[in-house]
């Protein structure tokens, strides 16, 4: 009598352990690399916000412009307002998000960076428009102006800008972000070398 072959009971429980095993392994690898990946595009759009706060600030402050305006309480406004977690100043917005000449207040909103625009429409400035966000995650910030004094003298860097009826000569912007993101200290020289009178 012919003996049929086949698999064993033993050899069959063998292989289906194996299998298992190896489909939990390729599980795994996929769960790390579907990780990865969403570790890799959350620091890339970090990456992109931080880039776009920078060009943002560099195109603003590098513009800024020695002028004062009227607002709804018939005060005039001075040209340039500097403090160590605080600016005010003048300058145009980039083309890519409408232009206009604006009024602009960089401040510090529990971890957020912000910016509020009040648009000059000739002699006079519109009512502060609602805080736009700059960057998230900011836990500090620190303001520095360089420039020249009344008489002529080089101030060095200075957490306060005395003069506002006159604009520095640059800014430095420092950040601390959360999470173990790095800023990069900004030093921008404003185009206009105006430091020694402001219109």
């Amino acid at each position: 009598m012919k003996r049929q072959s086949g698999f064993t009971l033993m050899e069959i429980l063998v292989v289906i352990a194996l299998l298992g095993l190896l489909l939990t392994l390729i599980g795994t690898a996929m769960v790390a690399g579907n990780q990865a990946v969403s570790r890799a595009e959350r620091n890339s759009e970090s990456l992109d916000e931080i880039r776009a706060a920078h060009r943002f600030l560099r195109h603003s402050l590098s513009r800024t412009m020695p002028l004062s305006a009227g607002n709804d309480e018939q005060t005039r406004v001075t040209s340039f307002q500097g403090e160590a977690t605080e600016m005010v100043f003048y300058a145009p917005l980039p083309s890519s998000v409408g232009g206009g000449l604006f009024r602009q207040r960089l401040a510090l909103d529990g971890e957020r960076l912000q910016v509020r625009l009040s648009r000059l429409d000739g002699d006079h400035l519109a009512a502060w428009g609602k805080p736009q966000r700059l960057l998230d995650g900011v836990t500090g910030v620190a303001f520095t102006y360089r420039g020249r004094s009344p008489l002529g003298e080089p101030t060095g860097w200075l957490t306060e800008w005395p003069w506002p009826s006159r604009l520095p000569q640059a800014v430095r912007v420092r950040l601390s972000l959360d999470a173990g993101r790095t800023w990069v200290t900004q030093q921008v020289r404003l185009r206009l070398d105006l430091s020694g009178g402001a219109g």
